[in-house]
């Protein structure tokens, strides 16, 4: 049971022979009864302002509490979205790398299909440059036959220039058209090379 200030000024003591100054222990006890409600208040003042305390205290580590989860968490965040995006950075580039290497591939594949095109029409050109000079060479060695039987066989003098440059001309129609007509259907327009020649000339 605790003491209060009134207690102590109501508390009565026995009168005993030669005992203590009674009026000494009445002021003793008002001054202990003041000075014991002061330090009562000033107790309670005191409990008050802890309890204050401690509610805000207790306020205080539930918010860091909280920042602290919030924190952990957004770190947890931040760490998924830094390996989501390096992952993401990484398929990216990869993707990339292989759109490239496909288009060097194919690239260089299209290269070496014209190199091999470029290759064939070379020799399809060579083959027929031997084929064209072959049939000059025929037909020059053909003229010059029939020139020469032509000035065996009949008399120059008698000849008119007019009728000469005719007969050459007729001569010289009927061989070439026959002869070349002959070769191109025989060794270019059955193979298709004549069109390619044509083709090759065309582009250049």
């Amino acid at each position: 049971m605790r003491i209060t200030s009134m207690d102590i000024n109501n508390k009565e003591f026995k009168k005993v022979i030669r005992g203590y100054s009674s009026e000494e222990v009445d002021d003793f006890l008002e001054t202990v009864s003041d000075e014991y409600e002061m330090a009562y208040k000033e107790n309670s003042t005191l409990k008050e302002k802890i309890s204050f305390l401690e509610e805000k205290l207790n306020h205080h580590v539930k918010i860091e509490a909280t920042i602290q989860n919030t924190l952990v968490l957004a770190q947890n965040a931040a760490e998924q979205a830094r390996v989501s995006a390096q992952k993401e950075a990484e398929l990216i580039i990869k993707n990339a790398n292989d759109t490239s290497q496909r288009m060097l591939n194919k690239a260089h594949d299209d290269v070496l299909k014209v190199n091999d095109e470029y290759e064939k029409v070379k020799q399809e050109f060579a083959k027929f440059r031997t084929k064209f000079r072959s049939f000059m060479n025929c037909q020059l060695e053909m003229f010059e036959g029939l020139e020469n039987d032509y000035l065996k066989n009949y008399n120059i003098g008698n000849v008119t220039h007019d009728d000469r440059v005719d007969d050459e001309a007729a001569i010289d129609s009927e061989c070439s058209n026959l002869t070349l007509k002959n070769i191109e259907e025989k060794d270019f327009h059955e193979n298709g090379e004549m069109e390619q020649i044509k083709s090759f000339f065309a582009k250049g």
